[in-house]
């Protein structure tokens, strides 16, 4: 197909024809909007002007904040847009919605008839590729060229923003992405329909984004006070371990540099060189390092220097300087169409990385505080939720009956392979049960299991063999995936989440290990991101209509946070618990463990009969 010639933009600068646009939009029943604004960054976005289409011929822009010609009132466009976008019968399409949504309710719209995303499509259809924006999706199934925002923008130094440029370039640009959402939309519709990945979509990734939306409003409170202190204490700890290297080396040099590092290290200390990089150069990767422990005390000494610096640098320095400076609070991005399971991720900050079990990334997380002393910080975490699915899917008589009757899973599981009463599992074979449980799901090999535990390897591979005898059922089961992973080329989720595993053919060795254990893997964790939405959605239905004041500010991975009222908490600690362990019926109990307190890392378990 030849790119189209695309008509110049008709442009809204009067009342007239604002009123006449919104009576087309109204009767075609449906309507692409394409905001423009100044910035990426939806909590900190003017809106420069609207782009709207009612199909793909008749296409129309708002220019709201030109610096020349004529320019409408954003009081009274948003008066006229209002009952077009709030109207659930009026079917709104957008690329990147949340985008659209974040920036309109802080400019006092509502996009509730919001029935189609065409990012969120895209990626449902294949959650593995990476070329999700509008321009790669318009050349890839329509062969139409849209320009990209970089060649009206510029680059570096010399970018300028869509305020700056003339009308009519921005205006045929806004044009040209609505019409292209309106293209895209059939289309993307009639694969989710044939990949039986529609209700999918309907039913929770698209509710899903009002309320990526809300909480990215939301935001969460930061105390600045607490990680200047802590980061000035770093800065001392990173100066200490500085010195010491210094010493143990007998000179200075840049401990940030891996090629320093790799010449301190094999060429002046002698240590043995396991790896190599691309380049050819010796390796000082983290894995590398980990196998050096107690070779030398600098090895030590340079992984501590490593976490503190990351953890600083990415959060104790980082968190201070993206607080907003009208809310007083962070806002973080959740990402919908980024990780290949369904799982969301977080950006700016990415809060799904602070380690939760070392004790720096605990001081971190106690940086996350309420906004007011009348509100409390509330975790409601999914307990062992990936186990479950697996109990559920195997249908193992030991895992289900572990579940059923509120076992101690991991002892369960040791009990059962060491072939011993339950009473005599000791800590040290709980130890090992736990981490072959989470292993499995994985599809943890002898050699991981050995590196995990210092097991040797043969020790290793006959307690996962024994595993298996045991419980034969989730052996089975994994069989089972990877070979209608091999025939069909992909894996799903219980509701039909789909994964294309293209390395299950491929000629390497490795690469193909790495494709059978995302097989493995990517039913139960995508599955529990899958319930996990699924109880986001029905929650902020609940504090919809019943706990208004509630606040719901982070999702990391099975856990939800919320900022609540104290004196809310007796109502809402049942209803959330019931609604949670509702959000899917399994053949064993979900549980959700509740704790309560003033900040992310202090808080105490609570029931939900508060």
């Amino acid at each position: 197909e030849t790119p189209r010639e695309e008509p110049p933009p008709v442009l809204i600068q009067d009342e007239a024809a604002l009123d006449a646009l919104v009576e087309r939009l109204r009767a075609a029943g449906e309507v692409a909007v394409n905001l423009q604004t100044t910035g990426p960054a939806p909590m900190r976005a003017e809106i420069v002007g609207v782009g709207l289409a009612a199909n793909a011929d008749d296409t129309a822009y708002i220019p709201i904040g030109p610096p020349e010609g004529v320019q409408l009132d954003w009081g009274l466009v948003s008066q006229r847009l209002r009952p077009i976008l709030a109207d659930p019968e009026i079917r709104t399409r957008a690329h990147n919605a949340k985008f659209h949504q974040v920036v309109l309710a802080r400019h006092g719209l509502d996009l509730d008839g919001l029935n189609f995303d065409t990012m969120i499509a895209a990626y449902l259809l294949e959650s593995s590729q990476r070329a999700l924006a509008l321009r790669d999706l318009a050349w890839s199934k329509l062969q139409l060229e849209l320009p990209a925002a970089s060649t009206l923008l510029g680059t570096g130094r010399a970018a300028t923003t869509m305020d700056r440029l003339p009308l009519e370039q921005v205006g045929a640009y806004a044009c040209g992405e609505a019409s292209a959402v309106c293209r895209l939309v059939p289309m993307l519709s009639d694969e989710l329909e044939s990949s039986g990945l529609a209700s999918l979509f309907r039913d929770i990734e698209l509710p899903l984004v009002p309320v990526l939306a809300r909480m990215e409003q939301n935001g969460v409170a930061v105390d600045a006070a607490y990680l200047n202190t802590l980061s000035r204490e770093l800065a001392g700890r990173l100066g200490e371990i500085e010195t010491q290297i210094y010493q143990h080396v007998g000179h200075h040099f840049n401990i940030g540099s891996t090629q320093q590092l790799a010449q301190v290290l094999y060429d002046e200390l002698k240590l043995p060189r396991s790896r190599r990089t691309r380049t050819g150069h010796a390796s000082t990767g983290a894995e590398v390092l980990e196998e050096l422990r107690g070779a030398h005390p600098i090895v030590e000494l340079v992984l501590e220097h490593r976490q503190l610096q990351k953890l600083k640098s990415t959060y104790v320095d980082a968190l201070p300087l993206l607080i907003h400076p009208e809310t007083g609070r962070v806002h973080t991005s959740f990402n919908q169409t980024v990780a290949s399971t369904g799982r969301l991720s977080s950006s700016d900050p990415n809060v799904q990385n602070i380690p939760i079990r070392t004790d720096l990334g605990k001081r971190v997380r106690r940086a996350f505080i309420t906004g007011s002393p009348e509100t409390c910080l509330l975790s409601a975490d999914y307990s062992q939720i990936e186990l479950r699915i697996l109990a559920h899917v195997t249908r193992d008589p030991t895992l289900v009956e572990a579940f059923a009757e509120r076992q101690d899973i991991h002892a369960a599981t040791a009990a059962e392979v060491m072939d011993i009463p339950i009473q005599d599992v000791t800590a040290d074979m709980r130890r090992l049960a736990k981490i072959v449980n989470f292993g499995v799901l994985y599809g943890m090999s002898e050699f991981g299991l050995s590196q995990q535990t210092g097991l040797p390897p043969e020790q290793a591979g006959a307690f996962i063999r024994r595993y298996f005898e045991r419980f034969d059922t989730v052996k089975a089961y994994q069989e089972g995936i990877l070979r209608e992973a091999e025939q069909r080329g992909y894996v799903t989720t219980l509701l039909g989440r789909r994964r294309y595993i293209p390395e299950l053919s491929n000629k390497v060795y490795a690469v193909r290990a790495a494709g059978q254990r995302m097989a493995i893997n990517h039913p139960i964790q995508g599955t529990a991101s899958d319930i996990v939405k699924t109880a986001m959605i029905q929650v902020q239905r609940f504090i919809d209509e019943h706990s208004p004041g509630t606040l719901m500010v982070l999702q990391v991975h099975d856990e939800l946070l919320f900022e609540i009222q104290r004196h809310q908490l007796d109502a809402l600690l049942p209803n959330l618990c019931q609604i949670m362990e509702g959000a899917t019926t399994l053949s064993v109990p979900l549980q959700v463990d509740l704790k309560v307190g003033p900040n992310w890392e202090e808080m105490q378990p609570c029931s939900s009969h508060a």
